[in-house]
């Protein structure tokens, strides 16, 4: 479930990533809402401190859980440290036991 922000406020927080990690993405026609797991795994995978405090912002602990444990990859020390942050087990990562394709 979206937290209750206004669209206006999500807009100007969405302008406020690190333009490096959505270096692709004209982050002025993102709705947080339609592209909330795009955003949210860009951040896990590649956002600094401040992308992490504006996605806790923008999404529901709920939101980001859901998104995390079904990300088809991630760093096992964000893995780690996700596991940590949402309080759940290493092991219902989707891609806690998969690894990158070029490790294979």
């Amino acid at each position: 479930m979206d937290k209750d922000i206004k669209p206006e406020e999500a807009q100007k927080l969405l302008l406020q990533l690190t333009k490096a990690v959505f270096w692709n993405c004209d982050l002025t026609k993102f709705d947080y809402s339609i592209h909330k797991k795009h955003i949210i795994e860009r951040i896990l995978d590649a956002g600094l401190e401040n992308d992490e405090i504006i996605m806790w912002k923008l999404y529901s602990y709920n939101d980001i859980k859901d998104v995390a444990i079904n990300m088809e990859f991630l760093e096992e020390e964000k893995v780690t440290y996700m596991a940590f942050v949402l309080k759940v087990e290493e092991n219902e990562f989707k891609c806690y036991k998969k690894k990158p394709w070029y490790q294979k």
